[in-house]
């Protein structure tokens, strides 16, 4: 085990985490920490970010994607869904 900087408490319950520590990490603003207790000791890991083609997968284009009418499409699909969960109602 390796001892590093020490932080302090704020009342609030917030801790500071070393620089070192976060750039071991690798963690930055917004990113979460997933707290384990073992033992009477406090184990902390990154949750891991996923990369969109974990989550879609990976698949073959034949074109070039168009970021703009992918937008459009998802809009249409959400009014899509948002007007048939109205008209259930």
């Amino acid at each position: 085990m390796v001892e590093l900087l020490s932080g302090k408490m704020t009342s609030k319950g917030q801790i500071t985490i070393p620089k070192e520590l976060r750039e071991k990490l690798e963690v930055g603003e917004g990113d979460q920490l997933r707290f384990f207790i073992e033992d009477n000791l406090i184990k902390v890991e990154p949750v891991k970010k996923k990369k969109l083609s974990d989550v879609v997968g990976r698949f073959q284009v034949d074109e070039p994607i168009n970021i703009t009418k992918m937008r459009q499409v998802a809009k249409e699909e959400m009014a899509k869904k948002y007007n048939k969960e109205i008209s259930e109602q």
